[in-house]
């Protein structure tokens, strides 16, 4: 899995980035996995939009989800995270989940 990476914005220059989360590996307990599993479409990951109707629908299992990935993570940095980088961020984030799984084709038998 390549890295993902989450920016923090600053409080007082929401172009600054003040802190910046990162991880290659994502190590999730079944339970938040099937929350996941019940938001997403695992057939719409190219869909921009789709995902973003996904990470709306989804936000109240999301957030927790993001905690168990970005360790440190706080409800505060959670309110200067920039919608434009959910989408990105949550297509790696499924992608990744799905490949770890083994659900999706990677043209190979």
């Amino acid at each position: 899995m390549a890295e993902i990476k989450l920016n923090i914005y600053s409080k007082e220059n929401k172009n600054e980035i003040e802190k910046t989360y990162a991880t290659d590996s994502i190590d999730l307990m079944f339970g938040t996995v099937e929350d996941i599993l019940n938001v997403i479409d695992l057939d719409k990951l190219d869909d921009e939009k789709a995902i973003a109707v996904m990470i709306v629908k989804g936000w109240r299992q999301l957030k927790p989800f993001l905690k168990d990935i970005f360790e440190g993570l706080t409800d505060d940095e959670m309110t200067r995270i920039k919608i434009k980088e959910m989408i990105p961020l949550f297509s790696n984030i499924f992608r990744g989940i799905a490949e770890n799984l083994n659900i999706l084709s990677n043209g190979k038998n």
